[in-house]
């Protein structure tokens, strides 16, 4: 096992992780059957949730050739935002409900919005941390400000801020959008 699969291997289990998480509120919600009560952002957030967990790994394999230039610390970093994405993932869904209560995903995406996008913006910031530095580190690459990537955290602080559920709808089907078209037609082989 190379340092590449090395290090993706202890990653991936924590994406592994968030998927089954998401996994796992999802079957508890469909088997709780009419007690809950549908709307549409709470599982639109789990949608996003997921799609970042793919997309976070898809990008994780695409850079083999940096492997090893990662150090210990950057690798520390590259561990918080796995964790980071799994919290994001399980703020997505309902955990178990009593079986006499009533599950209202607009109660509970109210409840969670604020920490799912801070959670969302705290992974975006330390993923971006952590891919420039290993850029720099491995590439040599210029680290410029100017890029339109990041107008994506003042959208991610709106939406911290601005409880207006149209506004939440639109950005996370833009999010899915995004994720959808990052990687679209690209194999794992390059």
């Amino acid at each position: 096992m190379g340092a590449f699969e090395y290090l993706l291997l202890f990653t991936a289990i924590i994406l592994g992780l968030a998927v089954s998480d998401l996994a796992m509120s999802l079957h508890r919600l469909l088997g709780a059957g009419k007690r809950v009560r549908w709307d549409w952002l709470a599982p639109l957030a789990a949608v996003v949730a997921f799609l970042k967990i793919v997309t976070q790994w898809w990008s994780w394999h695409s850079a083999e050739q940096l492997a090893g230039a990662v150090t210990f610390e950057m690798f520390l970093t590259l561990l918080v935002a796995a964790v980071l994405l799994f919290l994001l993932a399980a703020a997505a869904l309902p955990d178990e409900a009593p079986r006499d209560e009533t599950i209202d995903l607009r109660l509970h995406y109210a409840a969670v919005s604020r920490r799912y996008w801070l959670l969302f913006l705290g992974h975006w910031l330390v993923g971006n941390v952590a891919s420039v530095w290993v850029q720099i580190a491995a590439e040599h690459a210029h680290f410029t400000l100017l890029q339109p990537a990041y107008l994506i955290g003042l959208v991610i602080g709106s939406l911290i801020l601005i409880r207006n559920r149209w506004w939440h709808t639109i950005c996370l089907l833009g999010f899915v959008a995004i994720y959808l078209v990052q990687f679209f037609g690209q194999s794992l082989s390059g």
